[in-house]
């Protein structure tokens, strides 16, 4: 008996530092950077969860076009006004900080909660109080 359980300890140690002794593998994490500056970005659609809302924000941003360049500028045109600036990703790829002075002198200093971007479609929410608005941006 005392042999059997030697050979069952010893078995347990030895496949207990097989497998500690497995490394993980690293996790990539994809470069959101790459998928923001393939092209420009056309204004799609607003929700609110306020349907008299979402209509006044459909008309102020119907038609803008969004561009982020590979050196952290950036340009738009809103309502009809052009405007440059620069952006830049949170660390965690997370949040999108975006800086643009209009032609108007009016600015754009807004902080974008990222919800998800794709090669065809970028979703981002941010609030304007007491409402967080979620905005969605197609190529």
């Amino acid at each position: 008996m005392k042999n059997l359980y030697r050979a069952f300890v010893g078995v347990t140690v030895v496949g207990l530092l097989l497998f500690n002794s497995c490394v993980p593998e690293d996790v990539v994490v994809e470069d959101l950077a790459l998928k923001l500056t393939k092209g420009s970005w056309t204004f799609m659609s607003v929700d609110s969860g306020d349907s008299f809302l979402d209509a006044g924000y459909e008309i102020t941003y119907g038609g803008n076009e969004i561009t982020f360049n590979s050196d952290g500028t950036s340009t738009d045109k809103l309502l009809g006004v052009d405007g440059n600036g620069t952006w830049s990703l949170s660390g965690n790829q997370d949040a999108l900080t975006l800086r643009i002075t209009y032609d108007d002198s009016d600015t754009r200093n807004e902080t974008w909660r990222i919800i998800s971007i794709t090669d065809s479609q970028l979703v981002y929410s941010f609030d304007i109080s007491p409402n967080t608005l979620e905005m969605t941006y197609t190529h």
